[in-house]
């Protein structure tokens, strides 16, 4: 009986452990960061503007050498 009470003790020892989150990246307007468009396609950019909301950042940007304007999320930046 104690050695049973002993490894439950000890199982209770480890709480779990958070997982490490990514640091939240800052974007400002003018930031210039090359974004993923659509099935692979990449793109320079410039950001327009920055929209936080509860599912995460949502940035609209200006791609360079088109005449488009996107708006897309923090999983399709590539590089800044």
């Amino acid at each position: 009986m104690v050695l049973l009470l002993r490894i439950i003790s000890v199982e209770r020892t480890f709480p779990p452990v958070p997982a490490n989150k990514k640091p939240e990246r800052e974007f400002k307007v003018g930031d210039k960061i090359r974004v993923n468009l659509h099935h692979g396609k990449i793109a320079d950019a410039v950001v327009r503007a920055v929209m936080h909301n509860t599912d995460g950042i949502k940035l609209q940007v200006d791609v360079v050498g088109i005449d488009l304007t996107a708006l897309i999320e923090e999983w399709q930046i590539v590089k800044e």
